[in-house]
């Protein structure tokens, strides 16, 4: 008889067990609610950021696009939820060995930590589902691939800026429409809007269009000399620097002696080959090698910049403005359209169109400023001195808003683009912020080009 009373204890306990075990595991009504894909994570979605982390308690994000939940951890303790878009994330007690989830439209879920439970110091990951009849799931998120040429770029997608260095950026955006804008130094900026949906991920190809355009002459004659508009750039084949769109004077000199002598028509942008062969050159009579006069295409104001340059004598339209153009000293030249016109000062009239005017003093030439004279109005133009040549320096650091100091002049707030850097002369950027300590560093710019400035500020 006592054989038997022990037998039915036995047997009641292990029916209590498996009760138990259901219980633990399966939701109160039919309605359902279950975290899946749990794992810890170091790094956000891209594999960049640092995610952070709570020194005395354990981070979770439990990825859904529900709302309402409520959480006790290890069945007692209330852990109060941080909802935000496609996401909901709670702080919870070192060691916690399980989560009691309860939702008023999907019920209650008991859900038990895989391994040793939520540690402190460490930020997890996991999707919370929820099941319910008649529910029509909707991708409130898309991924979009920007594909962008050239590779180095800025990219803003509604107003974030971010920095791309292989041509390629990838983000996750709520699906709707979004602006973006992609930037880059000597090229035409960008803008239009992309409209994302639940259905499939989106890809933008972006190709920027150049301000300049480039000439590149090769010929069979090794030791002859390559002329483009009166300037020599090599021998035997060569490419020009940037070219406005226009024509321009090719000539092929040995000597004293021309063997091709050609008008060129490059368009904007294009980045033109001319391969000469022997059958193309031979002597001709001798020539000046000076610049011809590039033909101008009356266009509107918004697109200046892709103009070429004009004759100072010559016009788009009837009528002419008074201009004052002064430079910074005596012993500077001003040049109108390639041409000298006076030195420290120049007063006459140009006839409406469209101008270049640039500085030159020992050997150096500023950059070109552009004017474009489309009334009779007076116009007065402040010329800088000339440098050698311009970079770019990328301003950027983990403070946005800092201010920037440029050799402890302010010249704007993080992040910023600085323009108009003599080459190879040695900068010193310093950046303010109250709450950090200064941040410096001398950063040498590099002629065309834009060099990446990324400062760490550290709070005081």
């Amino acid at each position: 008889m006592k054989g038997v009373l022990c037998k039915a204890k036995r047997q009641s306990r292990v029916l209590l067990a498996v009760v138990l075990m259901i219980c633990w595991v399966l939701p109160s009504d039919a309605q359902k609610i279950s975290i899946e894909r749990f794992k810890r994570v170091k790094k956000d979605l891209l594999n960049k950021t640092p995610l952070p982390v709570d020194k005395k308690q354990a981070t979770l994000d439990l990825l859904t696009d529900e709302k309402g939940f409520t959480f006790k951890a290890d069945g007692k303790i209330e852990v109060q939820p941080q909802e935000a878009d496609g996401m909901v994330t709670i702080l919870t007690p070192h060691k916690t060995k399980f989560l009691l989830v309860k939702h008023p439209d999907y019920g209650q879920l008991t859900w038990k930590v895989p391994g040793k439970g939520l540690r402190k110091k460490k930020h997890y990951q996991a999707n919370l589902l929820t099941d319910k009849p008649g529910k029509e799931y909707k991708l409130s998120k898309q991924w979009v691939v920007f594909k962008v040429v050239p590779e180095n770029a800025i990219l803003y997608v509604d107003s974030t800026m971010s920095l791309i260095r292989n041509g390629m950026a990838q983000f996750n955006l709520p699906v709707g429409k979004h602006a973006y804008r992609v930037e880059a130094p000597f090229y035409e900026k960008y803008a239009d809007t992309l409209e994302l949906t639940d259905s499939t991920k989106l890809l933008v190809p972006v190709v920027l269009q150049s301000f300049y355009s480039y000439l590149t002459v090769r010929t069979p004659m090794s030791d002859g000399t390559i002329y483009l508009n009166g300037q020599p750039i090599g021998k035997g084949g060569a490419t020009s620097g940037h070219l406005q769109a226009g024509s321009h004077r090719l000539q092929v000199m040995k000597g004293k002696t021309c063997y091709y002598d050609s008008v060129i028509s490059v368009s904007r942008g294009e980045k033109k080959i001319v391969n000469l062969a022997m059958t193309d050159l031979h002597v001709i009579p001798t020539v000046a090698k000076q610049a011809i006069t590039p033909v101008v295409e009356p266009v509107a104001q918004d697109t200046i910049k892709a103009q070429p340059e004009s004759n100072v004598a010559a016009a788009v339209t009837e009528g002419s403005a008074k201009v004052t153009i002064t430079a910074p000293d005596d012993t500077t030249e001003i040049w109108v359209n390639r041409e000298p016109m006076a030195y420290g000062k120049w007063e006459g009239e140009l006839a409406l169109g469209y101008y270049k005017i640039s500085t030159r003093k020992d050997g150096l030439e500023s950059k070109p400023i552009e004017l474009w004279v489309d009334d009779t109005l007076p116009k007065i133009l402040d010329l800088r001195a000339p440098q050698a040549s311009y970079g770019l320096l990328n301003i950027h650091c983990n403070v946005v808003g800092a201010t920037v100091f440029l050799n402890d002049a302010k010249v704007g707030m993080t992040p910023c683009v600085l323009e108009n850097l003599p080459d190879s002369k040695p900068c010193r950027i310093r950046l303010v912020s109250d709450g950090y300590k200064n941040a410096e560093a001398m950063v040498v710019p590099i002629g065309n080009d834009m060099v990446d400035v990324n400062l760490i500020m550290k709070r005081e």
